[in-house]
């Protein structure tokens, strides 16, 4: 999937194919990722592809960071979008409810905390709150 280039002064280069790009932008086509870019930053992208198309792989450390950034937006689903958010929540939270002793006369919360689809609601309804009330 990426490109390994030794260089004359032997350090070792990731590039991004062509190919690479392209499967990246199909998956986020499918999960809705794609759209979380700006007009920026897809116009960005799809010159990075049709540069790479034409030169066969990019190089640039600096372009494949900036890319590396791109595909892993891209490539989030809603499901680890939630996910993230869920956590950032759990880590503002949980050491409050410690502190003010929550877990001691709510113990199913802790468990609710640890709880996968417990984390996914959580984050789904953090995500979709309006941003009026977002801490």
């Amino acid at each position: 999937m990426h490109l390994t280039i030794k260089t004359a002064k032997g350090f070792v280069m990731q590039g991004l194919s062509y190919k690479t790009l392209r499967d990246c932008k199909l998956k986020g086509m499918r999960n809705g990722g794609w759209r979380l870019l700006d007009k920026v930053q897809r116009s960005f992208y799809s010159v990075c592809m049709a540069y790479a198309r034409l030169r066969g792989s990019i190089v640039n450390p600096h372009l494949v960071g900036l890319l590396r950034e791109l595909i892993e937006r891209i490539r989030s689903t809603p499901r680890i979008r939630a996910l993230k958010a869920a956590m950032m929540e759990v880590d503002r939270v949980a050491p409050i409810y410690l502190k003010a002793g929550v877990f001691n006369w709510a113990p199913q919360l802790y468990r609710w905390l640890q709880d996968e689809s417990y984390l996914i609601w959580l984050g789904l309804t953090k995500l979709n709150m309006p941003s009026i009330f977002q801490t």
